[in-house]
């Protein structure tokens, strides 16, 4: 069916929604992380009121609370860029186009779970540049990447061939550490089915 491809492309993607409205929306409508996920998949799919064409896609999607609440969000899908962005908006999509505002951080709701789904390729540069700030293989840079905020101002999803996400996040050797706390950005391109890194800064 249609709307089970959808949501197959969603569970390959990392999943995200601007801070302040997910707080938000997570807390008038009770959920977390987990119940989310749940209800995205038992989600209602209603392609006529969906921009399904472009490489800019938004479905509109209903899903229930554990109360049975309808509640309508907008779901974005960039092609080749592993990102699913949900919007909490009663708006139509044409509408949302219109008002959006500009985010800069967003939160990350779930990520694949396959295997280093974020990987640093064979760079003895860029494996320096992480082991320098206590990253040492791909198993501690996913650890550290699924605590990370998505940053719109970094990122470009219209960058072609491929769009370029960035994530910011401060190492764990250093969130508690007020001399040495400091964020960094990893920026990533969708590569096969994982998000290879570019660049640290």
């Amino acid at each position: 069916m249609p709307s089970n491809r959808v949501k197959e492309a969603m569970n390959a993607s990392i999943w995200i929604m601007e801070s302040k409205s997910q707080k938000v929306f997570f807390n008038k409508h009770h959920f977390n992380k987990s119940s989310f996920y749940n209800a995205i998949q038992d989600a209602d799919v209603a392609f006529t009121e969906s921009k399904r064409h472009g490489n800019h896609k938004i479905y509109q999607l209903e899903i229930k609370n554990h109360k049975g609440k309808s509640i309508l969000l907008l779901a974005l899908m960039t092609d080749e860029s592993a990102l699913i962005e949900f919007v909490p908006t009663q708006q139509k999509w044409q509408e949302f186009i219109h008002s959006k505002q500009h985010a800069f951080l967003g939160n990350l709701l779930y990520t694949p779970k396959q295997k280093n789904f974020f990987y640093i390729p064979e760079n003895s540069a860029l494996q320096q540049a992480f082991a320098h700030i206590g990253v040492q293989n791909n198993e501690q840079l996913n650890h550290q990447l699924k605590k990370a905020q998505f940053s719109y101002r970094d990122s470009y999803l219209k960058a072609t061939p491929k769009p370029l996400l960035a994530f910011e996040f401060t190492p764990a050797n250093r969130r508690h550490d007020a001399q040495k706390a400091g964020s960094h950005t990893v920026y990533c391109i969708w590569y096969k089915d994982k998000l290879k890194v570019l660049e640290l800064k």
